[in-house]
């Protein structure tokens, strides 16, 4: 994979993890939404439902790091 293809993708997932958050400030319960949705997935094909251990176990973690993210955001501004 060259750099420009890395750039790209590192950018996209950073652009995406901010729109999320933003959603996420202002409703605080999208990522227990988004959370039951992928559970209500897991197991059944389809574009979000058909995912590897690995796959599945990435997206826990990129959930977790927005839950954060999204939470030190709303201390900050309220």
């Amino acid at each position: 994979m060259n750099d420009d293809i890395r750039a790209r993708i590192a950018a996209n997932d950073r652009l995406l993890k901010a729109v999320i958050i933003l959603l996420a400030i202002k409703d605080p319960h999208l990522l227990d939404e988004l959370d039951a949705i992928f559970k209500i997935a897991d197991g059944q094909e389809g574009l979000i439902g058909d995912a590897d251990k690995k796959t599945r176990a990435h997206l826990n973690s990129e959930l977790a790091l927005i839950r954060s993210l999204a939470h030190v955001s709303l201390d900050t501004t309220h």
